[in-house]
């Protein structure tokens, strides 16, 4: 077979000194980390779909064991006092593991996905665990202030907490109004002595990828094409991965009631819907994908007429390239996540918007975690099917100038907080001065705290 390299360059021409860091798994483990525990157990909790977990104990050992090897190798390359950068939930213990091995390290952690509330979290058998994992860290980072509290009250029902720093939410986020809004936020936490920095960092955007796209070669002959075809109807864009949690499914449903309420958009809208389908070894979505394809078959066999199909479905992935086009040319965006981290998908649509000078409408559910910082979107409750036919019609049939006034603030939003902003302010976070330490001069949690199930690995089990 082919050695294994553990260095390798990532992107020579763009970044010539860059080289990463490889972790040797088997197969066997990959699916077992990734495919099923994380997608069966992890996924579906945080999303608030905790009845659609499945926790094996046999899985959580694997789970550990992938951790420590990130962190071995981490603490093998890591320099003296570097700074540490962990992304999400499927590297939870890593923090754990790199504070014993490497106690000169600064770590920091961002959570990408959701995080839920503590009724919610405290379903995991293993949440002493992974937050005794998490407050090893220095700094962390969740998009919103929601999803900050809703970890500091996690960790409360772990460990004695004291908040030490708080800061106003406004002018940048929502506070009132919206499902995930909050008016003030936890900036840092002391927890057995030791001070954790926390913040709220919603993942910005490459506008220089988008841009690109659409100034790449056949993007505007794509564009024409595309405003031939659909020349005369209000074009409605729905761009998602085959997900539960995506609210594709209570979107066809709203759909369908839109034209039954309103006859005279027949043969005058159209839902162009992208679903991105899951890896084949995630059968979990095999069920979903049905309902949904019956679903389409449904409002299609209902409405369509000769020279116009209500809903048209791509089940495919589809090249970025193409999709930007669309998101340029759509006049409406759903986007309707039961529950979402953050969503790219909404900023992406207000960049390519933006970029060419048009005034589409975002209407948006209130539990994707972007709804708290896009101000200008209309935001929907995808929970409610009845909010969720009121807000796209009102979407469609905004004035000019209002959906203008509207885009004109979301690009505003989404070119200022790009992702190079994002990524800036997330390390100045972390690099910040510390506070006074504690009188005690205590630095780490004590071992009770740590689980004794993620030492408890033999060199064996490692192996």
């Amino acid at each position: 077979g082919i050695p294994f390299e553990t260095h390798t360059e990532v992107d020579r021409e763009r970044y010539p000194d860059l080289l990463a860091a490889r972790v040797a798994l088997t197969k066997d483990e990959v699916d077992t980390f990734y495919k099923r525990f994380s997608k069966e157990a992890f996924w579906p909790t945080l999303h608030t779909f905790w009845e659609r977990a499945i926790f094996r104990e046999e899985d959580w050992i694997v789970f550990m064991k992938v951790n420590r090897l990130f962190a071995e190798r981490t603490a093998a390359e890591a320099a003296e006092g570097a700074v540490v950068w962990i992304h999400d939930y499927n590297l939870w213990m890593v923090p754990a593991y790199l504070r014993e091995l490497r106690p000169d390290l600064k770590i920091a952690f961002f959570h990408h996905t959701y995080f839920p509330s503590a009724d919610v979290f405290n379903v995991l058998p293993w949440r002493r665990e992974i937050i005794g994992s998490l407050l090893q860290c220095d700094y962390i980072g969740f998009h919103i202030p929601r999803q900050v509290e809703n970890f500091v009250d996690v960790a409360r029902g772990v460990a004695p907490l004291k908040v030490l720093e708080t800061k106003a939410c406004a002018p940048r986020y929502l506070t009132y109004g919206c499902a995930v809004g909050l008016d003030e936020v936890t900036t840092q936490i002391e927890v057995h002595g030791r001070r954790i920095g926390l913040g709220a960092h919603p993942v910005g955007l490459d506008i220089g990828r988008v841009k690109s796209a659409l100034d790449a070669p056949g993007a505007a002959a794509r564009m024409a094409a595309l405003r031939r075809d659909l020349s005369g109807t209000r074009v409605i864009l729905s761009v998602e991965r085959l997900d539960y949690t995506k609210g594709t499914l209570e979107k066809l449903i709203a759909f369908e009631r839109l034209l039954e309420e309103h006859p005279e958009l027949h043969g005058k809208v159209s839902l162009l819907a992208v679903c991105v389908p899951a890896a084949k070894e995630m059968t979990v979505y095999d069920e979903l994908q049905t309902r949904i394809e019956q679903a389409v078959g449904k409002v299609n066999g209902r409405f369509a007429r000769v020279g116009w199909t209500p809903v048209q479905f791509f089940f495919r992935p589809l090249p970025f390239e193409e999709v930007v086009s669309w998101y340029a040319m759509a006049d409406v965006m759903w986007i309707t996540p039961l529950r979402d981290g953050l969503n790219l998908v909404a900023k992406e649509y207000v960049a390519a918007q933006g970029l060419t000078g048009g005034h589409g409408v975002l209407v948006l559910s209130e539990f994707a975690g972007a709804a708290a910082e896009l101000h200008g979107a209309v935001l929907t409750n995808p929970h409610d099917i009845h909010d969720l036919t009121a807000k796209l019609y009102f979407g469609i049939a905004m004035n000019r100038a209002e959906a203008e006034s509207r885009l004109r603030e979301l690009y505003d939003v989404v070119c200022h907080n790009d992702v190079q902003r994002w990524g800036q302010e997330f390390l100045d976070a972390v690099n910040a001065p510390p506070p006074l330490a504690p009188e005690d001069g205590t630095t780490v949690l004590p071992a009770d705290l740590l689980a004794e199930q993620p030492n408890a690995l033999t060199a064996k089990d490692a192996a």
